[in-house]
């Protein structure tokens, strides 16, 4: 019988999906990157419309829903960077930022889908459809799509980085071969 003290999770994962943990992470970077471009677009816009005083000018409502949008876009892009850095920071040690990502994506997705659909308060109905729209929910849709395979391809296999055994002495990596042993016994089942 053993017993296991400072248990600290790695996840065991396949050389392709070690390769998709930096490309999940390049993906949520990117996405981010996208989002301080609109952020900084819808700036620009504010800094346009209250510098020209002419007929065109945006009403106040208007500039607050600007502005309202402008600050999702950054906390958007703040959230996508911090599990990017995430990702690469733990790699293997946790599910969490990809199963975090995953719903963080198709959670956009489904919202911007709804606002160009119905009609939502205080955002109306969305008409326009851009690039940059385009491009960030392909890149959410590639994010989700990896993160899934990530989750469900990888397997707890090692739960202590320093183990003590009551029946006999082994050392961490003797536990992890005998755990990786049990799982490809598994799998060839």
């Amino acid at each position: 019988m053993k017993k296991y003290n400072n248990t600290k999770t790695v996840i065991a994962v396949s050389n392709k999906s070690a390769l998709l943990v930096y490309v999940v992470a390049a993906l949520t970077i990117s996405t981010a990157a996208i989002y301080f471009i609109a952020a900084s677009q819808d700036y620009s816009d504010l800094a346009s419309s209250s510098g020209n005083n002419s007929t065109e000018s945006k009403d106040s409502g208007d500039t607050i829903a600007t502005v309202n949008e402008m600050i999702f876009f950054i906390v958007v892009g703040i959230a996508y960077i911090a599990a990017g850095i995430w990702m690469v920071e733990n790699k293997y040690y946790s599910k969490v930022p990809y199963i975090i990502a995953t719903i963080g994506s198709i959670a956009l997705i489904a919202f911007y889908i709804s606002t160009r659909t119905i009609n939502i308060p205080s955002i109306g109905i969305q008409d326009d459809v851009g690039t940059i729209d385009i491009l960030s929910k392909v890149l959410q849709a590639a994010i989700f799509c990896i993160s899934i395979y990530i989750v469900k391809s990888s397997t707890i296999v090692w739960k202590s980085a320093s183990t003590t055994s009551v029946a006999s002495p082994s050392s961490p990596a003797e536990v992890l071969e005998h755990e990786m042993r049990k799982i490809r016994t598994r799998n060839e089942k």
